[in-house]
């Protein structure tokens, strides 16, 4: 997402994010930073710095990247919303195949700039 990127929100609360998974199908998860807010705690997770903006973490299974995924969303990171295998409908599988169970937090872009965070 480009820097800049502003939350549009459902009323009336506004969802606010610090980092969304954006990648997360194969063997590797892939958390976007939109700040540094939840860089230390990703990184006592095990995830290590890709590129600037981006911390990546190897998983070896469905059951290991469930339990990952129980971790981002109770920090609050969001799962991104988009076509085949994207982060969210990769959740949904998890949750469906009784890996994990609850809600998370999901981040679909409207334009580059603007994103809605929805709890689905």
């Amino acid at each position: 997402m480009p820097l800049g990127a502003r939350c549009i929100y459902n009323p009336p609360m506004e969802t606010h994010i610090d980092a969304y998974v954006n990648q997360a199908d194969g063997n590797r998860i892939g958390v976007k930073l939109l700040n540094d807010g939840q860089q230390s705690a990703l990184q006592a997770l095990g995830f290590t710095s890709h590129e600037e903006d981006t911390l990546t973490l190897p998983v070896a299974d469905d059951a290991a990247k469930a339990i990952v995924f129980i971790r981002l969303r109770d920090l609050g990171v969001a799962f991104s919303a988009g076509r085949e295998w994207c982060p969210a409908e990769v959740f949904e599988h998890l949750r469906d195949s009784g890996l994990l169970d609850g809600p998370y937090l999901r981040v679909a872009w409207r334009t580059p700039q603007q994103f809605t965070v929805i709890t689905a």
